[in-house]
């Protein structure tokens, strides 16, 4: 899939595009993508994405935006979807637009869309004030046909990325990845910690939120692990491990029955159920004795889905 920044060179071929910011490529955002797909399948249309990364200024209808995924994560979700071309370009390049220039000159004239797929609630142009009916009006005379679809629900609500973040800091992740259609997962380069882990005979991969990352509630996860394409069972903190004294947040990820070197490797980790609150103890025995019973309850679980720590 080619990711471009590109807003301004005319491309070769119509297209059929999906418009939206996309953050998580979640069930609703699969909708969207999956009609693109489909209705340049049917065409003979290049399947294009519009979307942007938020760096300089979000729009006004986002307010304060934290990432669900990282940009390649993004990138990863959006070509398993048979997307040709994502073009992301900052919001500052283009927030500026009026409708009738980002319809006619970009939309029309550089993404040649014949086809349009957007959510119910999308808006565009100057200070975000047109919608979904403004951007049928505008497209018509261009002979380009728009589909704005309804709502995808779960649980009767708005499936949305703010109602996910949501759930992420209230540590509901298995909530979250119905809403997603995958696991919330971190991918990630692995970076060397105070080794204090190893100390407890628990050696651990550590990990950094990215700037502007969604943090989920700090404590302990059963959670997924892919090295080099095969997928273990691990516990994950998350947090500033209090006991040892630490006091920089991390994701600290301990890979059942794996040895290996991870370090500078990028990870993708995904959190699978919260176990529970992060918490002090009195001694570094108490805790190795918890995560002790952590792992066995990671195993357990583990045995009851029919998966062993290589899953």
């Amino acid at each position: 899939m080619l990711v471009s920044q590109d807003i301004t060179t005319p491309r070769r071929e119509d297209s059929a595009v999906a418009l939206g910011y996309f953050d998580g490529v979640h069930t609703g955002h699969r909708a969207v993508i999956g009609a693109a797909v489909e209705a340049a399948r049917r065409e003979g249309l290049v399947p294009r994405v519009f979307t942007f990364r938020p760096e300089g200024s979000a729009p006004a209808s986002k307010g304060e935006l934290t990432l669900l995924q990282t940009e390649e994560q993004k990138a990863a979700a959006l070509e398993s979807l048979r997307v040709e071309e994502t073009v992301c370009p900052p919001f500052a390049a283009f927030r500026s637009m009026s409708p009738e220039e980002y319809v006619r000159s970009f939309l029309a004239g550089v993404l040649r869309a014949k086809v349009i797929v957007c959510g119910f609630n999308y808006h565009f142009g100057r200070g975000g004030l047109a919608g979904a009916e403004e951007l049928r009006a505008l497209c018509a005379p261009l002979g380009i046909r728009v589909e704005a679809l309804p709502p995808v629900l779960w649980q009767g609500e708005v499936v949305s990325s703010t109602r996910i973040r949501g759930c992420i800091r209230e540590g509901r992740v298995e909530e979250a990845a119905q809403m997603l259609g995958a696991p919330f997962t971190l991918s990630a380069p692995v970076v060397h910690g105070k080794r204090l882990a190893r100390t407890l005979s628990w050696p651990t991969i550590n990990q950094l939120f990215p700037e502007g990352f969604t943090i989920p509630r700090y404590g302990v996860y059963h959670s997924r692990v892919v090295v080099d394409g095969r997928e273990w069972e691990g516990i994950t903190n998350v947090g500033v491990k209090p006991t040892l004294h630490e006091t920089n947040l991390t994701m600290e990820t301990y890979i059942l029955d794996y040895a290996g070197d991870l370090y500078g490797k990028t990870i993708p980790v995904s959190l699978l159920r919260f176990l529970r609150p992060e918490q002090v103890f009195d001694s570094v025995e108490a805790l190795s004795r918890r995560i002790l019973a952590d792992i066995q309850i990671v195993r357990e679980t583990a045995a009851a889905a029919g998966k062993t720590p290589e899953g």
